[in-house]
């Protein structure tokens, strides 16, 4: 399972092939492809066809072989991520999403306790992360603030009173910890 994992990751980052062996797949079709060699495919390229071009659009991956689509990638008219999508626990839900813009990452969610609210979202600026908030007690609102400054943990912050905003007084300067 660990390897087709690392397979499909390796698929997913992989900007697609446009074409199908020998020939170029049709329009608005899909790609098949067999990441673990048991003859059934559990993965899939889909290209429509714009000025006379093959363009990429999604790449979908089966992580664990049930016949069920795990990992969603779609891409913008340029060939650019633009949002990723993951079925963790292969209940059907997606638990965690990573939007792009302009090809980086700008914003990850992640929903660990898998009740369809992000427990996790990483906000990214130029590629660095920028900026972590938590939901700890799966209520909704975000409790707990990570800020960076050029990548490196800078602030942290807390909300005490559940008013999902950190407490004035609750925010400690990492340095000075």
């Amino acid at each position: 399972m660990r390897n087709l994992f690392v397979l499909a990751l390796f698929i997913i980052g992989c900007g697609g092939s446009q074409t199908n062996g020998d020939s170029a797949v049709k329009p608005s079709s899909a790609e098949e492809i067999d990441l673990n060699g048991d003859g059934t495919p559990d993965a899939w390229k889909h290209f429509i066809r714009k000025e006379g071009q093959l363009i990429l659009v999604k790449k979908e991956i089966d992580l664990n072989v049930d016949g069920k689509i795990d990992v969603w990638r779609y891409y913008s008219n340029s060939g650019e991520p633009t949002k990723d999508e993951m079925d963790m626990d292969f209940d059907g839900k997606i638990d965690s999403t990573v939007f792009y813009q302009d090809g980086q990452v700008v914003r990850k969610e992640i929903d660990l306790a898998f009740d369809q609210t992000p427990d996790q979202i990483k906000y990214y600026k130029d590629g660095v992360i920028s900026r972590v908030e938590w939901d700890s007690n799966s209520d909704g609102k975000m409790d707990y603030w990570e800020l960076y400054k050029k990548g490196k943990l800078n602030k942290k912050g807390v909300d005490t009173d559940g008013d999902g905003k950190a407490d004035p007084d609750k925010w400690v300067d990492v340095d000075a910890e």
